[in-house]
């Protein structure tokens, strides 16, 4: 009697296995199925208007943080940032991530403020992340979210002096800000700066920011000469 009494328990735990499995399976091609209407309908609003759902922003921002904790591990930080590094790197964040991130005392660009998702304001999210994660961010950018991959085209030593410069905004006075990189002012992506040749002469001078240091480092070298000038590199 205890024999069947335990074989007939061992059955209907199988069963109830089974009936869960099949019950995942369901739920998964259902959700397929509304993902694939979804797409092939058109049905989800890519407008940049609109914004995010709660789940949306939160699986995106979870997503985004977690693959770039795990990959910027194998990044070789320098021991410290000098002096040097932060003043090379002001000049090509002021010409080239101010218009997104703004800075102490200043705001971004009106028109960033209709990405989606919208970028931070490094002042405050700089501290949110190591220096070896601002450098994989600059360097590898963030797909669909308007931030560039500048490893392509920089030199790692200037990747680490705008990875420095980015570390101190959080307790950089609006005054420092100003000071550091002369008047440079955000004029995109590509690194063209404007500036004003003085009080009177009515006119702009455009120049390329240079990266520093030797071009084309590998990924994860701390730079060899913390000295050089660095232009033209843009953390999310």
């Amino acid at each position: 009697m205890a024999d069947r009494q335990e074989g007939g328990r061992r059955d209907r735990g199988r069963v109830s296995g089974l009936g869960v499995a099949v019950g995942a399976l369901g739920l998964a091609a259902l959700l397929g199925i509304a993902g694939l209407i979804a797409v092939y309908t058109g049905a989800y609003n890519v407008a940049a208007t609109e914004e995010h759902a709660s789940f949306t922003r939160w699986a995106f921002d979870t997503t985004f943080h977690n693959s770039v904790e795990s990959r910027a591990d194998d990044v070789a930080a320098p021991a410290a940032f000098t002096p040097a590094m932060i003043a090379a790197g002001a000049g090509p964040y002021k010409t080239m991530c101010q218009h997104c991130h703004a800075g102490p005392g200043v705001e971004r660009a009106e028109w960033a403020g209709g990405m989606r998702p919208r970028p931070p304001h490094l002042t405050e999210a700089a501290a949110e992340w190591e220096p070896q994660e601002v450098f994989w961010l600059v360097k590898h950018g963030v797909k669909m979210s308007g931030m560039p991959a500048f490893g392509p085209t920089h030199g790692d030593q200037a990747i680490w002096n705008i990875a420095a410069f980015v570390k101190q905004l959080p307790a950089m006075t609006s005054e420092e800000y100003a000071r550091l990189g002369g008047g440079q002012q955000g004029g995109g992506h590509h690194g063209g700066a404007t500036q004003a040749t003085g009080a009177g002469g009515g006119g702009s001078q455009s120049s390329t920011p240079q990266a520093a240091g030797a071009p084309g480092g590998t990924q994860g070298s701390a730079p060899a000469d913390a000295g050089g000038a660095a232009h033209g590199t843009h953390p999310h």
